[in-house]
């Protein structure tokens, strides 16, 4: 996965967020990255951690040229990634039991199964956590044996039809490809 310069910069600024700042698991849609343990940190190849104050900092640069996607923006509490790369097929077999793992914790949670696709050894979830008939939380877990696996969190008021936007702006290929289908109201 490439960063784009505007996610450079974006990542750059991460190094100033205090960790107070840090969405907590209570939050309805926010995921316990520490809890679910699929990746060693050391080892992530990217890793994204945009909250609070600097979603409403993107929110605000974007007014000007995308209102739509500054309200969007706006609307959210956090965006978590996590890329870990794959060096060969082999890396993913160890892999396929933490995901496994993973799947049953956000079933256990309360969390949705709109989209599983297993193709050609290439896994993907998508799960929708939804509260008071409004989705707010969005869950990727991706693996592309001897490339990537990533776990993608996005928390907060979510619009749907939106999330490919997210995935474009901030070019994140497994959101770019997400179109979860939710029965909540957006």
């Amino acid at each position: 996965m490439r960063c784009s310069t505007f996610s450079g910069a974006v990542l750059a600024l991460l190094l100033a967020v205090p960790a107070a700042w840090a969405v907590q698991p209570a939050d309805a849609g926010a995921l316990p990255f520490q809890e679910l343990d699929l990746f060693p940190r050391d080892k992530l190849s990217v890793e994204i951690n945009l909250e609070g104050p600097i979603l409403r900092m993107v929110s605000q640069f974007a007014q000007n040229d995308d209102p739509d996607f500054a309200k969007m923006m706006a609307g959210l509490k956090a965006i978590h990634v996590q890329v870990f790369p794959l060096k060969d097929k082999a890396d993913a077999g160890p892999l396929r039991g933490k995901i496994d793992r993973s799947v049953r914790w956000l079933e256990d949670h309360g969390w949705h199964s709109t989209v599983r696709v297993r193709d050609k050894g290439e896994e993907t979830y998508i799960y929708l956590k939804e509260a008071d008939g409004m989705m707010v939380g969005l869950a990727i877990l991706s693996v592309q044996p001897g490339d990537e696996a990533a776990l993608i969190n996005i928390v907060g008021k979510l619009d749907p039809a939106q999330i490919g936007r997210v995935g474009r702006s901030l070019n994140i290929p497994q959101l770019q490809k997400a179109q979860p289908r939710s029965g909540g109201k957006p």
